[in-house]
């Protein structure tokens, strides 16, 4: 368990331990009732590190709604930055996915090279390229025609 989700997991614990001692359950009685044993509920109440199975099965038992818990907001800032290939990738896949459906660039059929020319992309990524295209005709959104060895992507139907 990393250390910024530890003062979470301990307000958690305390919510599950105040509903369960408001019901007027042992932790015994919330083991029976979930198949968790008893040590598990004791970790769970102290904050431990726990599944959202268990937290689950626990909220069943208590009758208590999983967004009872929540009720302030959780500061969700990632504890790392994506690496810069992935931001890559991710405003590559943004840029194509916005041309294929929000464009007419594929009304008429095109080759890879075409794909990377409009969206100004290194030609060394063709074969990645190809992988989305084909992606988009497995989705329904492109098909492909073959003149000779070469792929020409057009919208389905057009």
């Amino acid at each position: 368990m990393h250390d910024i989700n530890k003062h979470i997991l301990s307000g958690i614990g305390a919510f599950l331990r105040h509903r369960r001692e408001e019901l007027s359950y042992s932790q015994r009685d919330v083991a029976n009732m979930t198949g968790l044993t008893v040590n598990s509920i004791s970790a769970i109440e102290k904050g431990k590190n726990f599944s959202m199975n268990s937290f689950l099965l626990i909220c069943r038992a208590l009758q208590v709604q999983p967004k009872q818990v929540f009720k302030e907001n959780i500061d969700l800032t990632p504890l790392y930055n994506l690496p810069p290939e992935s931001r890559k990738r991710i405003e590559t896949t943004k840029k194509l996915n916005y041309l294929v459906n929000n464009t007419d660039f594929f009304q008429s059929p095109k080759r890879v090279s075409e794909v990377l020319e409009e969206l100004d992309s290194d030609k060394r990524e063709s074969n990645k390229f190809s992988v989305y295209l084909t992606g988009y005709c497995k989705e329904g959104a492109l098909e492909y025609i073959r003149e000779g060895n070469i792929k020409k992507y057009k919208k389905k139907g057009k």
